[in-house]
């Protein structure tokens, strides 16, 4: 039941995609490349569609750019939630705007880093914009960007969170791109038929609402939970399938 939800859902967004967009497709570029297992306590960034940026960046200019802004900017490990710009017509205020932990859960990390299960946070994590619907070429543009900085930064592994359903091809687009650099990666997903369509290297589906991959507002121990979910596809030790469901309840 739920995989045929999925696949109506699909068809339901392509449609009115369609609307707006008469020649828009989805992507389907063919079987991913996967790159070698992360290390035990892999050091970890995190890559949202959040349209997060620091209040005083150039915002996403996603409302004179109908295709969408393929960029992203760069989100401090250590930048206070206070001085992300939240009020954007492209973040999500029902949930990333009342705690940006729900889509960028570096809190989570720390906590997850204090136990030992991941390596010491790098510096810098990263935000696309929601609504990306011609990802292409400019998404190609940003990916060795994107790359150059998770090698300076000595990354590891690296966790995608999407936040709308066109977020979903973003994200596993951008993670094709991490691995084929060598980085592996593991995809969130809200819409599992699309992750699979374009194939994402490592899927971690998630049955909770748009806008909040990591889990609800203020409940840390499930953004832990769900983080932790998706470190334990990535390292060596792990022999199952790149396709996981999670375990995980919304506010559960």
């Amino acid at each position: 039941m739920a995989e045929r939800d999925g696949r109506e859902l699909l068809r339901r967004v392509e449609a009115q995609l369609r609307q707006r967009d008469p020649d828009f497709r989805w992507q389907r570029p063919g079987p991913p490349v996967l790159a070698g297992p992360a290390p035990d306590r892999p050091r970890l960034a995190l890559v949202t569609t959040a349209g997060f940026h620091h209040r005083d960046d150039q915002p996403f200019d996603v409302l004179n750019r109908p295709g969408g802004d393929p960029g992203f900017r760069v989100i401090a490990h250590d930048l206070p939630a206070e001085q992300l710009a939240l009020g954007e017509p492209y973040v999500d205020q029902k949930y990333a705007a009342v705690d940006p932990e729900c889509a960028l859960p570096r809190r989570a990390l720390d906590a997850l880093a204090a136990r030992g299960a991941v390596g010491q946070p790098p510096a810098r994590h990263y935000s696309f914009c929601g609504g990306l619907v011609r990802p292409f070429p400019g998404l190609g543009q940003w990916l060795p960007r994107l790359n150059e900085s998770l090698v300076e930064d000595r990354v590891e592994a690296v966790v995608l969170l999407p936040t709308c359903s066109v977020c979903v091809q973003t994200v596993c687009l951008v993670a094709r791109g991490i691995e084929q650099a060598g980085i592996p990666t593991v995809s969130l997903s809200l819409l599992p038929a699309l992750s699979r369509l374009i194939g994402a290297p490592r899927l971690l589906n998630i049955r909770f609402p748009f806008g909040a991959p990591a889990g609800d507002p203020g409940h840390a121990a499930l953004h832990q939970a769900v983080l932790l979910e998706a470190v334990e596809m990535l390292t060596g030790s792990h022999t199952g399938p790149p396709i996981r469901d999670s375990t995980l309840r919304w506010r559960g």
